[in-house]
């Protein structure tokens, strides 16, 4: 295991269509799922780690997680950055303009939020460092993908160990995720890992989603599964 680099993100882009087909940003295809991905490269509150499998042609990604360890911070980064919110723009837009249905989608669910918040990004000076001191910084899991072959052995709990174990390193105390709820979603798997389930809501496409969190604790004790397999953060 090891760090996320660009020279993933077309395999990240492609499993995470593959295995997270749930909600909107899959659905605008690879090109967004990448620069979306890229999103967590470039913020200093983010983190990005896959699994990959040594073969004669290079590495090949079998795993990634991609998650922040103080998700309003990096909110506030990602917007602030015009370039980045232009390109995600530009990209989904280019994506509805090839599929009716999904631009039919987009403007009856997001239409009117997204472009107030892209307006409100183009067009509102650079905030001044604020004096206030944040709260306590809650991390966000925002994906986590393992291909077939490889779930159920172990590489999945061992990227939410290590998003835990970086999110405690940089002062968060609680993490939360989302998930579908019911049998399509990963609600067994999180709770195995000692997550707790929150409460269920519908998104704005109707679909029942679950939240979870779970206590940011100190670096797993000697002897975990990632102590195990050798994992290099």
């Amino acid at each position: 295991m090891r760090g996320t680099t660009a020279a993933d993100l077309d395999a990240t882009a492609q499993l995470h269509i593959e295995q997270l087909p749930v909600g909107f940003f899959p659905a605008l295809g690879p090109r967004f799922m990448r620069r979306w991905h890229r999103t967590f490269l470039d913020s200093p509150h983010a983190v990005a780690f896959v699994a990959v499998r040594r073969c004669d042609s290079g590495e090949d990604v079998c795993a990634f997680l991609f998650g922040s360890t103080d998700e309003s911070a990096h909110m506030r980064a990602v917007l602030a950055e015009r370039r980045c919110m232009l390109a995600l723009a530009s990209t989904a837009a280019l994506s509805l303009l090839h599929h009716p249905p999904l631009a039919v989608r987009f403007l009856r669910t997001r239409a009117g939020p997204w472009t107030r918040r892209l307006l409100r990004t183009i067009t509102s000076r650079p905030a001044a460092h604020s004096a206030q001191i944040d709260p306590v910084p809650v991390a966000l899991l925002a994906a986590v993908a393992v291909r077939p072959p490889l779930q159920g052995s172990g590489v999945g709990a061992c990227l939410v160990e290590l998003f835990l174990t970086h999110a405690h390193e940089r002062g968060a105390a609680t993490a939360e995720l989302l998930t579908s709820a019911g049998p399509d979603g990963a609600g067994a798997f999180y709770e195995h890992l000692g997550w707790s389930p929150v409460r269920e809501h519908l998104t704005r496409d109707g679909v029942a989603v679950r939240s979870y969190r779970h206590p940011v604790v100190p670096p797993a004790r000697p002897g975990s599964f990632c102590d195990r397999c050798g994992t290099d953060p």
